[in-house]
């Protein structure tokens, strides 16, 4: 057929042919749609702007149907939405348009009572109207021989008084215009299935209870008007037009299919399901879900990209009064998402900051579409939005480096009485990941360069902050043993104080004779005091000895020594384990000290000097060009 969705005036009109007609077949469960359901129409209908184009429309969902023997339309699935309508439709005079149109097999009661609401014969509908309580309905109907005490009649019944209740409470509702956009402006999906046993259809259906997702409806809204308005002189009793029509109808679902197996990668759907945060409407029966159809994070993301806060279905069938337009920027927006995802420097400094929730993708977006904006210019804004999200934005009137100068100072502050602690601070963690991801996004000319960084990877995987150096050596478990020797205590401190002026030695005194005489208490004081003057006066926590390392391979190091650690980082990489690159360059001793087997406070020193030249070079510090 060259349609798929069909107005409620051709659902009720020329799509019925041969006096065929709707039939509610005995193995349906019957009516009961409540008035929260029924409101949640009308005021949809209501809210809906059709801009009088009978091309935009409010789509119900779908109708399932199967052609019986007899000629019958038996509803498999959308019985509720087939019987509002024609109670709706009764109500607003137009009983002829449904009458002898939709027959309740289900019981003869039930079938009895809708085709005299439909037709209002002796004025039975408007006597419901009437009539505020269903006992005392029940007990007029009773007098004249009717059984209406079922039910499915008792939610009928409750249904056109919630229609009467509605019009009621919306008093500058004209019934006349109302029933005009009812007609022309509601849809339904008509799905006509054919070689199919209807009662193992209705179980299928009903054993998963499968609602349509958004995406069926975006798709079936964009692949029946986009070809239509492409063809400006369409005649659909030409049999040519209909080909024509049809051909760019599947080319189209064939390039929505496209879009969606893009979206299903993993990777993909991960990488930007930070983008938005978008949900959808409260009020939506119909979901957005992507964790099932993945192209649903393209048409959210699209849905932001308009201002739009929620997700809803009338999104796609109102804002754009143009299908085609529709189409084209859900195109064009899948297009530059695709070219994002795959420039290296965009994709991670993006990555890195919706990760982060440091930035909005509108303002990303606007970004993007600032007229004469080139793509170096849109790239020196990413890279200023990282510096904001790593050292923060500063309040004061000073040079707007102020927040970056202060970080990058303390970076080297490893020589002073009270070296930066760093262990504590956010800006600790956000300047690891820092380093990660600016090694992944360098280009290289020759070469291969670092592969693109997993999405999970932009943020803490499971990491604990790993000291290098220990906080706490193996050799202070060895040191409060009673076999501990104060000349073993002296030449650990001979190695810490290599290197450093008087000032800044560890200075410890204790005879052996005094040792032996200590306490276990007084030793373990003693010990404690060592501990503490190390680490005011060595970078222990400096950045230069602290990385990010996943808790699996962290937490078997206990106080181990580098040499140990260097081994287990190895041989876990070689395992396909993954390690920040950042780490694994620590690991395989990329310092000015050649000494593989172990990493002492040059070597701390060194890295930090490093971590401190890679930032000032990524943010162009002090580059009065790029100022």
């Amino acid at each position: 057929m060259a349609e798929l969705i069909y107005s409620v005036e051709r659902v009720f009109g020329d799509y019925l042919k041969d006096n065929q007609f709707y039939n509610i077949p005995e193995y349906q469960r019957g009516y009961k749609w409540t008035d929260k359901q029924i409101n949640q129409l009308l005021d949809d209908i209501k809210e809906f702007e059709t801009g009088d184009d009978e091309d935009l429309f409010y789509c119900l969902q779908n109708i399932t149907l199967v052609l019986n023997a007899e000629n019958k339309l038996n509803v498999v699935d959308g019985q509720q939405r087939l019987t509002t309508i024609a109670l709706l439709l009764a109500y607003l005079d137009e009983s002829e348009r449904v009458k002898s149109k939709l027959v309740y097999s289900v019981r003869k009661p039930s079938n009895e009572f809708i085709q005299h609401v439909i037709s209002n014969n002796d004025s039975f509908l408007t006597n419901i109207v009437a009539t505020n309580d269903f006992d005392a309905f029940l007990s007029e109907t009773e007098s004249n021989g009717n059984d209406y005490d079922y039910q499915d009649i008792y939610f009928m019944y409750q249904a056109i008084h919630t229609i009467d209740n509605w019009f009621d409470d919306n008093e500058s509702i004209v019934k006349t215009a109302f029933k005009e956009k009812l007609l022309k402006n509601v849809k339904l999906i008509v799905n006509r299935i054919e070689n199919t046993k209807e009662q193992e259809l209705f179980m299928n259906l009903n054993a998963g209870k499968v609602q349509l997702d958004g995406s069926d409806l975006v798709r079936a809204i964009l692949i029946t008007r986009v070809a239509k308005q492409e063809m400006e002189e369409f005649d659909s009793t030409e049999v040519k037009d209909v080909v024509r029509l049809n051909e760019r109808r599947i080319r189209i679902g064939w390039e929505l299919d496209e879009l969606n197996a893009w979206w299903s990668k993993d990777n993909v759907l991960e990488y930007f399901s930070n983008l938005t945060n978008l949900k959808t409407g409260e009020k939506e029966t119909i979901k957005f879900e992507q964790g099932k159809h993945p192209i649903n994070q393209l048409y959210k993301i699209w849905a932001e990209s308009k201002g739009e806060n929620e997700i809803k279905l009338g999104l796609f069938e109102t804002k754009n009064t143009n299908a085609l337009d529709l189409y084209v920027s859900i195109i064009l927006l899948h297009r530059t998402l695709k070219d994002w995802y795959e420039d290296r420097e965009i994709y991670h400094y993006l990555g890195f900051l919706f990760s982060q929730k440091s930035i909005s993708f509108n303002e990303v977006w606007n970004e993007w579409n600032e007229e004469n904006r080139t793509r170096d210019q849109f790239i020196l804004f990413l890279k200023t939005e990282l510096k904001n999200c790593v050292f923060g934005k500063e309040s004061t009137n000073e040079s707007e480096d102020t927040g970056i100068q202060f970080w990058l100072d303390k970076i080297k502050d490893y020589d002073t009485e009270n070296p930066t602690n760093w262990y504590e601070t956010s800006q600790l963690e956000k300047i690891l990941l820092l380093l990660d991801f600016i090694d992944h996004s360098k280009k290289k000319e020759n070469g291969i360069p670092l592969p693109f960084l997993k999405p999970k990877y932009f943020k803490n995987f499971r990491e604990d902050k790993e000291h290098i150096y220990p906080g706490t050596p193996t050799q202070f478990k060895d040191f409060k043993k009673q076999s501990a020797s104060v000349l073993g205590i002296k030449n650990y401190i001979k190695e810490l104080n290599k290197g450093y002026e008087a000032d800044n030695k560890i200075k410890w005194s204790c005879s052996e004779i005094e040792w032996d005489e200590f306490s276990e208490e007084e030793k373990n004081n003693k010990l404690s005091e060592l501990k503490e003057q190390i680490h005011q006066k060595r970078p222990i926590n400096s950045i230069g000895n602290l990385v990010l390392l996943h808790l699996s391979i962290n937490r078997g190091f206990g106080n181990n020594y580098y040499a140990d650690k260097r081994i287990t980082v190895i041989n876990n990489t070689e395992n396909g384990e993954y390690v920040r690159h950042h780490t694994l360059k620590v690991f395989v001793k990329q310092t000015d000290n050649e000494d593989i087997s172990s990493w002492t406070m040059q070597d701390i020193r060194n890295n930090a000097d490093k971590i401190h030249n890679t930032v000032k070079t990524f943010f162009n510090f002090n580059n009065e060009v790029e100022q």
